[in-house]
This record gives structure tokens, C-alpha cells and sequence, in this order.
């Protein structure tokens, strides 16, 4: 009696643990977006820039730097964000970030099914930034003051 207790105490066990990985295995398997993309994006800024820049983001701050740089972006908060540039003698136009989909959201429908792009959507790897690569172009902070002097005359 005992011995068919514990045989029937395995089986439940059993079927328990195969049961709760046929649940678990779309978290792991799914997801394509999460775990290809990883965490924020990053862009890559380029410009003819003679002297160092502060590149300021959603989520950090790059002080003195030289280009190019690439640095990270808050992925929550993609479309319209703002990347500011300022430098001692120059000005710069913002980069505005767009919004794109991810491609490998897509491989949430073949491997990890609704549970996959739930997870996807949660993190938002759904989405990443329409472009990577910027191009800035400096003005001199003097000739802008110049520029608006002779547009007030």
C-alpha cells in the first residue's frame, strides 16, 4: 500500500514539472524581440565637430564628448524623444527620434505565441528606433547672434 502511495505521489510530481515547463517554455523560447534586442538601443552620432560636445538623452548624460559617439536611449519612450547637443562655441539642431517596428517581434508568432509578444510588449522590443546613424552639423554661437540681429533689422 505504502509502495503504491508513493508511486502515485511520483506520478502527480511528475506530470506537475512537465506540465509547468510546457508553460514556462514559451518565456524562454518566445520573446524573439526581448532577447535579440537586449535592453535600450543605441545611435551613433557623427559630425564635423571641432571641439568636444555633451550629448544629453532620456537616460544619461555624455559629457565632453568627441565624435563620433554612440550612446544610449530610454526604448520606452522612443518616438519624439529628444537628443540634445551643446558644445562652448557651437550651436546644434535636436535629434528627434522616430519609431519603427522590430522585425523579430514577428518571430513571436512561429516560437513563442501570444505569451512571447506579451513579453515583447511589456519591454517594448516591439519597437526600435527608426534611424541609428545621425549626422549633426554645427553653428557657430556667434554667427547665429549675428544672424538674428541682421533678421531683426
Amino acid at each position: 500500500m505504502i509502495k503504491n502511495k508513493k508511486v502515485l505521489i511520483m506520478k502527480k510530481t511528475n506530470t506537475f514539472w512537465l506540465v509547468a515547463m510546457i508553460f514556462a517554455a514559451p518565456l524562454f523560447l518566445g520573446s524573439c524581440a526581448t532577447i535579440v534586442s537586449g535592453g535600450d538601443p543605441s545611435i551613433t552620432i557623427h559630425g564635423n565637430v571641432p571641439e568636444p560636445v555633451t550629448i544629453k538623452t532620456e537616460k544619461q548624460t555624455y559629457p565632453e564628448v568627441i565624435l563620433p559617439a554612440v550612446v544610449q536611449i530610454d526604448r520606452h519612450h522612443l518616438k519624439g524623444q529628444r537628443i540634445q547637443i551643446t558644445s562652448d562655441n557651437y550651436m546644434y539642431d535636436d535629434i528627434v527620434l522616430g519609431k519603427s517596428t522590430n522585425g523579430w517581434a514577428f518571430g513571436n508568432i512561429l516560437l513563442g505565441g501570444i505569451i512571447g509578444l506579451g513579453v515583447d510588449l511589456l519591454t517594448n522590443c516591439v519597437s526600435k528606433p527608426t534611424y541609428t546613424q545621425f549626422d549633426i552639423t554645427p553653428l557657430p554661437k556667434n554667427q547665429s547672434e549675428a544672424t538674428k540681429e541682421d533678421n531683426n533689422e
